[in-house]
């Protein structure tokens, strides 16, 4: 219990340093959101896993849950930070124009949803097909999240072909690229070599051939700023099935 109030605190105040640091970047610098989000992004997967290996705990189910849902506590000042120097200053990390007034909703109605799409998945799997939760999660995290996190920024700097998507609860078209799509089928390729111990030789074969196309036009077809939802639950339910039926 100890190790995990150690944890969270350092994963609370790491981000709030961080959000600082970049949000400066953006102030004085004029660095754009779309790359200083994905700092952000990348910090959230990758972050949390270096601290699990430094301060292990014996997690249990309520913890995990607790461990899952910090970004409310750590997101929710955000409501607050009208003429409070420090939250704007902060906020500007993370708050593309073109995503006003929805920035904070989306960012936390996507999480919500992403995290219980692939607890669900994760539960699933390990009920029926004996694969760790922890293994099936992480691997559906970093399908979702890896070509999710190099699609804006390599399209931003690289990005020549574009084509309109749509957003929630707004008419306005937003638009992604070709690159920033490929960039997804190239890391889903990667993902899976990474996690290719989770499944036979045939099953690898079949998570090749079906896993960077589908997440890549999930990517495309999906809502701007909630397509983390989309990509967890085409990633779960296409783990699952890839692990039952083949």
């Amino acid at each position: 219990m100890s190790n995990f109030l150690l944890l969270e605190s350092i994963k609370f105040f790491s981000f709030w340093l961080l959000a600082f640091g970049l949000g400066n970047w953006v102030f004085y610098y004029k660095v754009k959101v779309n790359y200083t989000r994905k700092i952000h992004h990348f910090s959230l997967l990758f972050f949390p896993l270096l601290l699990a290996n430094f301060f292990p705990y014996e997690g249990n189910s309520i913890l995990g849950l607790v461990g899952a849902f910090a970004f409310v506590w750590t997101l929710s000042p955000f409501y607050f930070r009208e003429n409070i120097y420090f939250l704007e200053r902060c906020f500007l990390s993370f708050d593309r124009p073109e995503d006003r007034p929805f920035t904070l909703l989306w960012i936390f109605t996507q999480f919500f949803a992403s995290i219980f799409i692939v607890i669900s998945v994760a539960i699933f799997v390990e009920i029926h097909f004996g694969v760790s939760w922890a293994k099936i999660g992480l691997l559906v995290v970093c399908l979702s999240m890896i070509g999710d996190g190099l699609a804006e920024p390599i399209g931003v700097r690289f990005g020549r072909i574009k084509y309109k998507t749509y957003a929630l609860f707004t008419k306005r078209r937003y638009f992604r690229t070709l690159e920033g799509s490929l960039a997804v089928f190239v890391s889903t390729i990667f993902v899976i070599i990474w996690f290719k111990g989770l499944f036979t030789d045939q099953q690898f074969i079949w998570a090749i051939c079906i896993l960077p196309l589908g997440l890549t036009l999930t990517e495309a077809i999906s809502p701007h700023t909630w397509d983390g939802p989309f990509l967890s639950g085409v990633s779960g339910i296409s783990v699952s099935l890839i692990l039952a039926f083949i």
